[in-house]
Order: structure tokens, then C-alpha cells, then sequence
């Protein structure tokens, strides 16, 4: 018999973690079962678990499977940001832009799911406290450079002002929930662009910001 090729492996790995996905955005998690993540990939059971050892292994891949493909295309789009500032706004675009849909799955809106079973499904509270700290890494990075910089001042606490406006970004998307279809993208980028003002009201680094937030 043949032997299967590492990118085939792959393609059906891949294929796996995106019906998962789309199939806990859809049911949640505890509802969900590995059969309806066989209707969904149209792969066997079989399939399956020859590439995962059950739900709780895939709960946790399929995220950061998503956190990682979002970190990477977030790091494009910063590659030609020149100030702390623009990184910001193209850091806070990005989260977004990707709360409803990214990449033709579902967006960060599942995580709605997450939140609401975590406290009795231990791999979904592992699954959230490392994408945590995915963002917490990349945030970690620009305010450092902010700082290294002279943008922002010497003073400011990195780790803790990441986390909060990380948390800023969650609440956020909790108003995209809440108003439903009268949801306004720019009206949630309004708000998050009045936060960030604040904090870079503490160096010399309004003018970019405003410079910033200009660019489409």
C-alpha cells in the first residue's frame, strides 16, 4: 500500500479542525458530538480519530488552529506599520474584522460558546486561557516596541495594559452580540480607537494615532 504524503496528512487534518469548528460555532461545545464532526469533514469515524484522540483534543486545536493562521495574517498586516500607533489601530481592525467571519469560518463570535460552558468543561477553559495568552504575547510585543520606541513612557505596566485592552476587545465584541443586526462596525471601531487614544495620550504619540486612524 502506498504511504500517504505528510501535506495529504495534513489536508486532512486541516479539513477535520474546520468542520470542528464550524460545528461547535453552530452547536456548542457540550452539545456537540464526533458524529456531527463526521457528517460535517463527510470523513469516517475512523478518520477521526486516526488524527485526534476524541472532542476535547480537537475543542483545543481547532482554536489554535484559528489563533495561529489569525496571528499569522495579523503579522502581515503590521509588517509595513512604522509606529506604535498604527499598529495599534491595525491590530484593533483586525480583531474587528474577524468577529463575525475569518477566513470562511466562523469568527471570533463563537467564542460566545466557549465563555458560557467553560467553567464545566475544563478543555474549553484550556482552550480560552491559551488563546489568552497567544494575544497576550502578540499585544506584549507592541506596546514593548512602543515603549523601546519612546512612543509610550518608560512607566507604563506592558503585561497589564495588554490584558486590558485585551479585555476592552472582548467586551466589544459582547456589544456586537447584543445589538444584533443593528450592529455598526464603526461604531465599535469608534470606541475602541477613544480607549486607545487614552493610552497613548501618556507619550507623544497623538498626531500618529490620528494619522492612523485616517488610513483605510
Amino acid at each position: 500500500m502506498p504511504r500517504v504524503s505528510a501535506a495529504h496528512e495534513q489536508e486532512v487534518r486541516d479539513r477535520i479542525l474546520a468542520a470542528a469548528t464550524r460545528v461547535f460555532a453552530e452547536k456548542g461545545y457540550h452539545s456537540s458530538t464526533i458524529a456531527d464532526v463526521v457528517r460535517e469533514s463527510g470523513l469516517s469515524v475512523g478518520a477521526i480519530y486516526t488524527y485526534f484522540t476524541g472532542k476535547d483534543e480537537l475543542i483545543r486545536l481547532s482554536c489554535d488552529h484559528i489563533a495561529a493562521r489569525g496571528l499569522d495574517a495579523l503579522a502581515e498586516r503590521l509588517a509595513g506599520a512604522t509606529t506604535t500607533a498604527e499598529r495599534m489601530v491595525l491590530a484593533i481592525r483586525f480583531y474587528l474584522d474577524t468577529i463575525d467571519e475569518y477566513d470562511g469560518q466562523p469568527g471570533k463570535v463563537s467564542l460566545l460558546q466557549a465563555w458560557a460552558e467553560a467553567d464545566g468543561e475544563p478543555a474549553v477553559r484550556e482552550m480560552l486561557a491559551a488563546r489568552r495568552e497567544r494575544l497576550v504575547g502578540a499585544g506584549q510585543v507592541i506596546l514593548g516596541q512602543g515603549v523601546a520606541s519612546g512612543e509610550l513612557p518608560p512607566w507604563i505596566d506592558v503585561g497589564a495594559a495588554t490584558r486590558a485592552f485585551l479585555a476592552l476587545l472582548d467586551g466589544l465584541l459582547l456589544q456586537r452580540v447584543e445589538a444584533g443586526a443593528t450592529s455598526r462596525p464603526a461604531e465599535l471601531e469608534r470606541r475602541a480607537m477613544a480607549m486607545l487614544e487614552i493610552v497613548l495620550s501618556a507619550g507623544p504619540s497623538r498626531p500618529a494615532l490620528r494619522a492612523a486612524v485616517a488610513t483605510p
